[in-house]
């Protein structure tokens, strides 16, 4: 269940970190869109990553462009001032929008390893932070969704973006795996819709057709009396973690309500597919 204390209450909020140089504005919109929902509040975390400041400080160092026809040698004090600059952009950003949506925020940053940051961070307040990581989950510097979620246990919930991240409008779909997943799924989805006046669209998602009809069956039972969601078409994965992704896509959702190990977002697997095609934030439950 995805749950965020709410202001004032000192026992969560959420946390959307940064690792990088530049926050993705789809990643901000939605981590302000998810504490509204919750009437919570927002710690922004910055980290300065460790090893990068010790891996500038050996002499061999070279900072290489992306057309690789460029380079020059890295220094601890540049690597530092870059983390300032970085940090500083970062936290006006945030609280520049937050400010114009009525929600409180608070900034800190760390130098330290970043699962490692989150997860003592949310055990200083908790139990009940939801995470959100401010870079798409494919960039370098961003842990890997496996780790973290295995790693900070108090969170209940973690707000992603891929690289093609453009809207927070639409639809808030639930990509259902596991029926008794649905009240759960939908408490959230309900919390969400409630902000942005958006429809809750239920796929349910299965590997064999039998699992569908299952899923179905027992979903119109939950939906039966809630005239702001409706069932979507359902997805038959078929072991394809792209036809899953792609369904998902063709409702252009605003956010997509998820699991984490399932045939989403698999524990072990290929997350191309799902990066390639996600146009929206996700919100993973455990």
């Amino acid at each position: 269940m995805i749950h965020v204390a709410e202001a004032g209450e000192a026992r969560g909020r959420v946390v959307l970190q940064l690792c990088s140089s530049q926050a993705n504005p789809i990643a901000i919109e939605a981590a302000i869109w998810l504490a509204r929902a919750f009437q919570s509040e927002i710690e922004s975390l910055y980290v300065e990553n460790q090893d990068l400041i010790e891996l500038a400080s050996y002499p061999f160092a070279r900072e290489i462009s992306l057309t690789g026809r460029q380079k020059r040698a890295l220094s601890c004090e540049d690597m530092e001032r870059h983390f300032r600059f970085a940090s500083a952009a970062f936290h006006t950003d945030i609280q520049t929008r937050a400010r114009a949506a009525e929600v409180q925020v608070k900034v800190r940053v760390v130098r330290d390893e970043p699962v490692r940051a989150l997860r003592m961070l949310c055990a200083e307040v908790g139990p009940w932070n939801a995470v959100a990581l401010a870079e798409p989950f494919t960039s370098p510097q961003c842990p890997s969704l496996k780790q973290l979620l295995a790693t900070v246990h108090d969170a209940t919930g973690l707000l992603i973006v891929g690289p093609r991240a453009r809207r927070t409008s639409g639809p808030i779909a639930i990509a259902l795996e596991q029926a008794e997943s649905l009240t759960a799924m939908l408490a959230a989805a309900d919390r969400m819709a409630a902000v942005q006046e958006a429809e809750i669209q239920v796929c349910p998602i299965a590997a064999q057709r039998s699992g569908i009809a299952e899923i179905e069956a027992a979903a119109r039972l939950v939906l039966a009396d809630r005239p702001n969601a409706r069932m979507a078409a359902s997805t038959l994965a078929l072991g394809a973690e792209a036809a899953v992704a792609e369904a998902l896509r063709r409702l252009q959702p605003g956010l997509v309500v998820g699991q984490f190990g399932g045939l989403l977002v698999p524990v072990e697997g290929d997350l191309r597919p799902l990066a390639d095609s996600l146009e929206c934030p996700l919100l993973l439950m455990r």
